[in-house]
């Protein structure tokens, strides 16, 4: 195993041999995921989880509960936090936790692997074909996603305990299950699923080692619960959900098994590279060597099973329109996830245990063994990519105190948002602007009075606290010229070549909470009439 990771790992460093030497400037990946991740780790080394200040994240001031629009990511907590502690470097810490998530990867896959096969050499290629599957490199802005390493654990403790009749194989699989609950909200949705259809597969015989399955389960949830609850409460208060058109639209089709990534190398000129996230390319040398473990494994249940799961995986990624996702949107909680294609992930092991399967059956044999080594080759090479980098924006003393709520202009829509946030939390301040999985409802209005130049777009912030108004270079004369207008603000001295004003608070007496509460049934969140 260690020779393994120690190849997952140099396989890594090649493919992000780019990104090395800037690690701690630089970000792999575009400018809004990897920023808005970046600016998440950083916040939960600032804050004890679960606390009420953890949830309150700086930004779309003055809203609380802002942590609930997006991922936690606390699952990286015991990696991150300590890189951000010992460095104050929110980049390095995230850069070190997307480089570490492929050999996790494929080191805990190497654990299922070698426990099911007992051949070092099909856990090798398994662990390949997992930690570098074509998928992976579709979600690399998503370094929530790329956190998959609980999955293989979580079942390594499943097969330990049933069929092995092990019962610390129960401790696995609790710490696997907690670190997927940990990791993202769409394993949450999809890996109990595969663990239901295990359950059943392998376990239905012994109804004392389901209900031990079970309790380990509840119990390794336990942790989990105030996190899922306080999701649940933040967004049913602003009653954020994904409609079904949305989800639509990021399922896959039955024409995405062919997509590839846009930084995919080696099918480029043969297969498209236009599904996005819809891009569920598995790999031909891992479908040759899934077929080689179906037809040769002499362990046939345990292959069909995995087998059986990556087609249901896969008929999950097709959305409600084409599959039986539709059944889903129905759960509760369910409705607040909108990408169905990621369902293959959970497919993408499954077929990676088959593959295992497969390359071991080669590698037992001297004629066939240089077939696995190919094949071991080419699952490299059409997983290889090409990662795009962005520098992360730098730090600018704005002279925003330390609690103060600011807005950052121009006040652009999405995504370019990103960095507004991410020097908010580092600068230790709160935001206007924001980027996140949702988005509050008066954006577009605040905007709008922003781009015509009506005073009170300010008023229900001043209403509250000082505002702090940081001005970029980019903004235009006449907004600049109209700002300075205003009543009660006051110049402070520039950051560089940006602006940076104090519009003080209206009224007297003593001033308000910063934030709003949550709003309470019936009511729309917002500032603005």
């Amino acid at each position: 195993m260690a020779v393994a990771a120690l190849c997952y790992l140099l396989i890594t460093a090649l493919l992000f041999r780019d990104l090395l030497p800037v690690i701690t400037t630089t970000l792999a990946g575009d400018f809004r995921d990897p920023l808005l991740n970046a600016s998440i780790l950083a916040w939960n080394a600032k804050h004890l989880p679960l606390t009420a200040d953890w949830w309150n994240y700086p930004a779309f001031a003055p809203l609380s509960g802002v942590t609930a629009f997006t991922e936690h990511l606390l699952g990286a907590y015991p990696l991150a936090s300590p890189v951000i502690w010992t460095t104050g470097n929110a980049v390095l810490a995230y850069n070190a936790l997307l480089l570490a998530c492929f050999p996790l990867n494929g080191v805990a896959t190497y654990a299922l692997v070698r426990d099911l096969t007992g051949s070092a050499a099909g856990a090798f290629v398994a662990g390949l074909a997992f930690a570098f599957a074509p998928y992976m490199s579709n979600q690399l802005p998503h370094v929530q996603t790329l956190m998959a390493y609980g999955m293989p654990v979580a079942l390594l403790g499943l097969h330990l305990y049933v069929t092995r009749g092990q019962n610390q194989g129960l401790i696995l699989f609790g710490a696997g299950w907690l670190l997927v609950l940990l990791s993202n909200a769409y394993l949450i949705v999809f890996f109990p699923i595969l663990v239901a259809l295990w359950v059943v597969w392998f376990g239905r015989a012994n109804a004392r080692r389901v209900a031990a399955i079970a309790v380990a389960a509840a119990m390794a949830t336990l942790p989990a619960i105030p996190l899922l609850v306080g999701y649940q409460v933040r967004q049913a208060a602003y009653g954020l959900s994904r409609p079904v058109s949305e989800i639509e639209l990021y399922s896959a089709g039955l024409r995405s098994l062919a997509g590839i990534s846009t930084s995919s190398v080696l099918w480029q000129r043969w297969l498209p590279n236009t599904y996005n996230e819809a891009a569920l390319f598995p790999g031909v040398a891992v479908a040759v060597l899934a077929i080689v473990g179906v037809v040769t494994a002499p362990r046939r249940r345990v292959v069909l099973f995995y087998l059986a799961c990556a087609i249901v995986m896969w008929l999950l990624a097709l959305g409600p329109s084409h599959g039986p996702y539709w059944l889903l949107v129905r759960l509760p909680g369910a409705r607040s996830i909108r990408v169905p294609a990621r369902a293959w992930l959970v497919a993408a092991l499954c077929l990676s245990v088959c593959a295992g399967f497969g390359a071991a059956w080669l590698a037992a044999r001297p004629r066939t063994r240089w077939v696995a080594a190919l094949l071991a080759v080419m699952i490299v090479a059409e997983g290889w990519f090409i990662p795009s980098t962005t520098a992360a924006p730098a730090l600018m003393p704005s002279g925003v105190p330390r609690g103060a709520m600011a807005i950052d202009l121009p006040l652009l829509p999405g995504d370019a948002n990103a960095d507004a946030q991410y020097r908010a939390v580092l600068g230790n301040y709160r935001v206007v602007n924001g980027y996140s999985g949702y988005f509050p409802p008066y954006r577009d209005r605040l905007r709008s009075a922003l781009g015509d130049h009506n005073p009170q777009a300010f008023a229900p912030f001043r209403q509250r606290a000082d505002l702090y108004v940081i001005v970029r270079p980019d903004v235009e004369r006449p907004f600049v010229t109209w700002l300075e207008m205003q009543p009660g603000l006051e110049r402070l001295p520039d950051a560089g070549t940006w602006r940076v004003y104090r519009l003080a608070r209206d009224g007297s007496g003593p001033p308000p909470p910063v934030l709003l509460p949550l709003p309470k049934a019936g009511e729309v969140a917002g500032v603005l009439p």
